[in-house]
């Protein structure tokens, strides 16, 4: 078995399911309070790594605002549908509401594009 580490947010060039482009760009502030910064990502999520993402995304929302508030990080949209659902972090998990089966959450597994826009500071 081969080891291929690859970024989360990583995926720059043309999407393949979604249509597009892949990217994502984190910039620190030059004229701001230190330790601010911005990221905006665009990207495509596979279900493989759907729960690797969601703690990411739970840990960049802890940074961008109060952890036990909701943070608005973005647009989330499966990659079958045309409709787009915000995305939203509460207590470090990634709210889905219609992709939320009502008997076992832990089974929830992203496949789509998803557009991420953090800033801290």
């Amino acid at each position: 078995m081969e080891d291929h580490p690859e970024p989360l947010l990583g995926q720059n060039g043309e999407a393949s399911d979604v249509g597009g482009v892949l990217a994502s760009v984190l910039l620190r502030g030059q004229d701001t309070r230190p330790g601010a910064w911005a990221l905006t990502s665009r990207q495509e999520i596979h279900p493989d790594r759907s729960e690797e993402t969601g703690s990411l995304l739970g840990w960049l929302a802890a940074r961008a605002g109060d952890a036990r508030r909701p943070v608005d990080l973005g647009w989330i949209r499966f990659h079958e549908s045309r409709e787009v659902e915000p995305l939203v972090v509460c207590d470090g998990e990634v709210v889905r509401p219609a992709w939320r089966p009502s008997s076992d959450r832990g089974a929830v597994r992203m496949r789509g594009s998803a557009v991420v826009t953090v800033v801290r500071g």
